[in-house]
């Protein structure tokens, strides 16, 4: 897991609890999003008291610190793979097969680029996340 994440909590002001502890372990786990009712029930199994209330609240501080990754098409969180200081300007590659999700930076020529088109039509983007649906190279060896 990357120490960065629970430097990122610290210095938010979050408390660095059990619960936020074994959230960000779970996640750290996993190879493709999870939904919150299945993270849920790791917790469970794990033996962590966390109600699912308390879930979506982490999740959601952990995704403006750029910690987590909602995957709409999976309806999932995913531990962030790079350098992020929040959720934006990612593109997400989503195998239609595994489930499997690689995240890549957008680079800033073509988040820019996006960016003067929303302008040109009386858009403000605050946020923008790119999902790139296909077959990952494992699922096209096999």
């Amino acid at each position: 897991m990357n120490a960065d994440f629970t430097e990122r909590i610290k210095e938010s002001g979050l408390r660095l609890t059990q619960p936020r502890m074994k959230i960000l372990e779970a996640l750290n786990e996993l190879d493709r999003p999870i939904g919150v009712y299945q993270l849920h029930d790791k917790m469970t199994e794990a033996k962590v008291n966390v109600n699912i209330v308390s879930i979506y609240r982490t999740l959601a501080a952990f995704q403006e610190l750029g910690i987590v990754h909602y995957i709409p098409s999976q309806q999932g969180y995913l531990l962030c793979e790079a350098e992020c200081r929040d959720d934006q300007q990612t593109e997400h590659l989503v195998c239609d097969q595994c489930g499997n999700v690689n995240e890549l930076p957008i680079p800033t020529c073509a988040t820019n680029d996006l960016k003067e088109q929303a302008d040109s039509r009386g858009f403000r983007a605050t946020k923008i996340r790119v999902e790139v649906s296909g077959i990952c190279f494992e699922c096209q060896k096999s």
